[in-house]
């Protein structure tokens, strides 16, 4: 795939120009500045037009209300009120019929943006001697490529959660500079709202929150594995019985 001017990528999505630079000052959709021009990776447009056709995303608290039903996780789920844990049950009786799709990339397109909201994402680029220490960092919780489970092989990237009051101060620590997604080597969801700790721990690296961080990368093999830890997810009794009023 190769770049597209600001004009091609909204005649593309059948915008008005003016509407990809506003998508590009508050970042949600990626792009190069060259010149006087912004240049846009044609993934990075099919990645938006995807999620335009995949529905609306939950809150931040509802979001993480379906990945603690998800998880099974008790810790996160004492933190539900009886109402929440019944949205969420319903929610996920209606990802599930994902598991089973052949159109991968809509099926990890609608994950995504439902699951959208559960942290902000933000792409940085550190020095290859500091990423182990970032790995052990306590602030930081291991998802998506970078949790072996995932079987992507991502030696040379960090990504995980962090609490947003914590994102400065690990920012500032590893000396992290923002970066596009072709030079960034660390992704950090950073969790706004008021999660506790044992949710943070529990949720993070379950199946579904899994799923979630590799329906937003581009590749097809994150994607694959994205829909394979949904199929996993499906099959799992706590998860049947999750769904079950």
């Amino acid at each position: 795939m190769g770049r597209l001017s600001v004009t091609e990528a909204a005649a593309l999505l059948g915008v008005h120009p003016q509407r990809i630079h506003q998508r590009i000052r508050v970042g949600s959709l990626p792009a190069e500045r060259i010149g006087s021009q912004w240049a846009i990776d044609e993934a990075d447009l099919e990645l938006v037009r995807y999620r335009r056709a995949a529905g609306r995303p939950l809150s931040a608290r509802s979001a993480w209300a379906l990945a603690a039903v998800a998880s099974d996780d008790q810790a996160a789920l004492a933190q539900l009120s009886p109402s929440e844990r019944s949205r969420a049950r319903t929610r996920l009786r209606a990802l599930m019929a994902l598991g089973s799709t052949n159109e991968l990339d809509s099926a990890s397109a609608t994950l995504a943006v439902a699951m959208g909201n559960r942290a902000r994402r933000a792409l940085f680029v550190a020095s290859v001697r500091d990423l182990p220490d970032m790995r052990e960092d306590e602030r930081l919780r291991l998802s998506g490529v970078s949790l072996p489970g995932s079987n992507i092989s991502a030696g040379q990237l960090v990504e995980g959660y962090v609490r947003g009051s914590d994102f400065d101060g690990l920012v500032r620590d590893y000396l992290l500079a923002p970066a596009d997604r072709h030079r960034a080597n660390v992704i950090l969801h950073v969790v706004d709202i008021d999660v506790d700790d044992a949710v943070l721990d529990g949720v993070a690296e379950s199946l579904l929150i899994r799923a979630a961080d590799l329906s937003e990368h581009v590749g097809v093999r994150e994607k694959d594995e994205a829909m394979k830890a949904i199929a996993q997810l499906h099959s799992r009794s706590g998860v049947k019985d999750a769904t079950n009023d």
